[in-house]
């Protein structure tokens, strides 16, 4: 047996570094999701990096690669307008390319993106292993997040105490419902796992985990993962049900929700729908209202090169660091330009889900409710350039491909 023309015991062997990166990326995401979601991005950048050296047998996904090439190059240009260029002195010291957006933008791209295509090469041996690595985290990290929101987080502020650095309740409760935010993106690929796994009672431990992530969301406060695993939910049940037409349709509505997020938002408030929601959702939802009406506001005046990249964080009070809202934050920092690129990579992502659903519906199921909930969450939490949430979307897309290949495989 070959793969490629390659004998498939020497195909084994070169995967085996590949995918003890991919167990280990794995195995280390219960205790990032629950005590340090940040360093997310430092071990997706390590991943990324050990992995580098296979790039050059690699063949990258060049269209959705070259959209987001293209969104960091322009990123870099809008330096030379930003209000919010940090004093170009600060890189003559060690470490200050983290006042520096753009240039993290463009290592990170380099670096998860390394990790992402060269985990994508790993053998069906490699993946099946990472897979069941995957399975026992997400659990585990669900298990933990859910029990210890629903105990109100003793565990959590236990941990910091002991390590010399207690925690508020309340704010102990924020940092547990983090865990919730790779869980969201994980399900999916989990649920995949399991429907190829001969393991009895699978159905009910698919249940259990979306159940375990819903409540630990819930009780602690964490609203953009419920309505993640929801429109999630929904996505991959009608994939599942009507296959391409679907998952079609998806793109040209994640398309236009880039394109057209200062348009729909301005519409809702000349329209009267924002002042009829501002007296229905509570405090944060109405902060959030205010934020997406002056960020669409503020995009008119600079419609085509943005204000540049960071200029979300120089707007005082009226936005606080970022909009909430990723589509709207690219439009106000780089413009039309910036939306039609992330348009077009989202678009390219989802045009390679029909081939996935071509080969295998419940593959593209998985796929799609992948993308839609990283979506999800980014339109309604999160600066649209932290890196370890930008890292989760490498992890997410790892952990996709793992069960692909998971599910491709007998047995």
């Amino acid at each position: 047996m070959t793969s490629f023309g390659v004998p498939r015991d020497a195909f084994e062997r070169r995967t085996r570094w590949l995918g003890g990166l991919a167990v280990f990326l794995m195995a280390t995401t219960p205790l990032l999701g629950y005590l340090a979601p940040k360093q997310f991005a430092a071990v997706l950048s390590l991943v990324g990096l050990l992995a580098a050296p296979g790039l050059f047998r690699a063949r990258p996904p060049v269209l959705p690669l070259f959209a987001l090439a293209l969104l960091v190059l322009w990123s870099l240009i809008s330096l030379s307008w930003t209000p919010a260029l940090p004093d170009p002195a600060k890189l003559k010291k060690f470490g200050a390319v983290e006042s520096f957006t753009a240039i993290k933008l463009f290592l990170q791209l380099g670096l998860y993106g390394s990790a992402v295509v060269m985990l994508g090469q790993m053998s069906t041996r490699s993946a099946r292993l990472a897979a069941r690595v995957m399975l026992v985290s997400a659990g585990l990290l669900a298990v933990v997040t859910c029990i210890d929101g629903l105990l109100h987080a003793p565990i959590y502020q236990a941990v910091r105490k002991a390590s010399g650095d207690p925690i508020r309740p309340d704010l102990a409760m924020v940092k547990v419902s983090m865990g919730t935010y790779p869980l969201v993106l994980l399900l999916w690929p989990c649920v995949r796992v399991l429907q190829a796994s001969g393991i009895k009672g699978r159905r009910l431990l698919i249940a259990a985990l979306f159940v375990l992530i819903l409540i630990g969301a819930h009780v602690t406060g964490a609203d953009a993962p419920v309505a993640a695993l929801l429109l999630g939910g929904l996505t991959w049940l009608a994939v599942r049900l009507t296959g391409k037409p679907f998952a079609r349709a998806l793109i040209p509505i994640v398309s236009a929700l880039f394109i057209f997020a200062p348009i729909i938002v301005l519409w809702g408030v000349q329209s009267g729908a924002f002042t009829w929601l501002h007296a229905l959702v509570p405090p944060s939802w109405d902060h959030r209202l205010n934020i997406w009406a002056f960020a669409a506001e503020r995009i008119l005046v600079h419609p085509m090169r943005g204000w540049g990249i960071d200029a979300s964080r120089t707007f005082g009070l009226a936005i606080p660091l970022h909009t909430h809202n990723a589509p709207l934050q690219i439009w106000l920092e780089l413009g039309a330009f910036g939306a039609a690129m992330a348009a077009a990579f989202f678009a390219w992502i989802l045009y390679g889900v029909l081939g996935w659903i071509e080969r295998d519906r419940r593959d593209g199921a998985m796929a799609a409710a992948v993308v839609v909930s990283y979506l999800v969450v980014g339109a309604l939490s999160f600066g649209v350039w932290q890196e370890w949430w930008l890292a989760l979307g490498a992890l997410a897309a790892i952990a996709c491909g793992v069960a692909q290949k998971t599910g491709a495989s007998p047995g």
